[in-house]
């Protein structure tokens, strides 16, 4: 079977399957161009959570899945070339169980305790947390993980999530050897996950609130709620910074890595920026025309002193660069 042929044998087999029968099936294709509302409402979810912002040409082949159930919008996702390279060696028997399970309808909690984890029952707790390289170098020997810099964007599972806490299991590489992905999907993945679960929010480095409300600091222009006013050009400010963290702010320093989230601060910014990252929970932006590095470092250590060793990410100071669209260790 060739390619095509499978992507469209694909997508009739899971419109058929008895867990599909209520919700919207459909194949997205690379460079897709689509006037049907549905799916290009699912084609701008993608894009927004794969880089960044909707009414990009979809860059790879997706099958999805919409469903909507207690007026929450649910959305699954499956690369279709990995599923092929699958069927070559496995046939149907290893691919069509695993969509089912996804397109089952269950409860938020942990699916793995004890035994092996398979990636159907792991993928939609898959996010990513930050974490400082040098120290934890040795414990991240048999991760899965991005490094850049001295910071680590390492693979966690999130077992469970009740009244505003978390249980982060690190699972090893021999781990998810079996799931037959490259690390750079599972990253990928978890990726998306991380910032459907914990949308990007931008904050005034003045704003002292220790919670910040959901509604507030909209980053993404198509998200609902109320944008912060950012006004770069005023030195003043600029030099105060900005704070980029997640609607919890745990673990916010992920969201400076998410898709489209450099070049959209880039925008807002006017231009090439420094980024800190003083705590796990936020990163500090300043435009570069605001402020010097050696302020910056200086209060970087200043705030690693009252966070600690426990929460503390880098000490180390980025930059930006817009055209180039390169992150730099300075």
């Amino acid at each position: 079977m060739t390619y095509e042929e499978f992507k469209k044998e694909l997508c009739r087999n899971v419109q058929n399957m008895e867990t599909a029968q209520d919700k919207t099936i459909c194949l997205l294709e690379q460079h897709m161009v689509c006037s049907d509302p549905t799916t290009v409402h699912i084609m701008n979810i993608m894009n927004r959570c794969m880089y960044g912002r909707d009414n990009m040409l979809i860059k790879d082949d997706m099958l999805c899945a919409l469903w909507i159930r207690q007026e929450k919008e649910y959305v699954q996702h499956w690369l279709v070339r990995p599923l092929y390279e699958r069927y070559g060696q496995e046939g149907w028997q290893s691919i069509l169980p695993e969509i089912s399970t996804g397109l089952t309808d269950r409860e938020e909690e942990a699916p793995f305790v004890g035994g092996a984890l398979s990636y159907a029952a792991c993928r939609s707790h898959m996010i990513i947390r930050p974490m400082n390289f040098a120290r934890y170098q040795q414990d991240l020997g048999n991760a899965v993980y991005r490094k850049i810099g001295d910071l680590a964007l390492v693979l966690h599972l999130l077992a469970c999530e009740k009244c505003g806490s978390s249980l982060l299991i690190r699972p090893s590489g021999d781990t998810v050897l079996p799931w037959r992905l490259t690390k750079q999907q599972l990253l990928t993945e978890a990726m998306m996950n991380s910032c459907r679960k914990m949308p990007p929010r931008l904050f005034l480095g003045e704003d002292c609130r220790r919670n910040f409300p959901y509604q507030e600091g909209i980053l993404l222009p198509d998200e609902e709620g109320q944008p912060t006013l950012i006004h770069p050009g005023n030195r003043r400010e600029g030099h105060r910074g900005y704070l980029v963290t997640t609607t919890g702010r745990v673990n916010g320093a992920v969201a400076f890595f998410y898709p489209g989230v450099k070049d959209i601060l880039a925008e807002k910014m006017g231009g090439d920026y420094y980024v800190a990252f003083p705590s796990v929970h936020e990163a500090i932006i300043h435009p570069v025309h605001c402020i010097n590095v050696r302020e910056i470092r200086t209060s970087v250590q200043r705030i690693n002193a009252v966070y600690g060793d426990g929460e503390m990410l880098s000490d180390r100071i980025f930059c930006y660069h817009k055209n180039r669209r390169l992150l730099q260790l300075l």
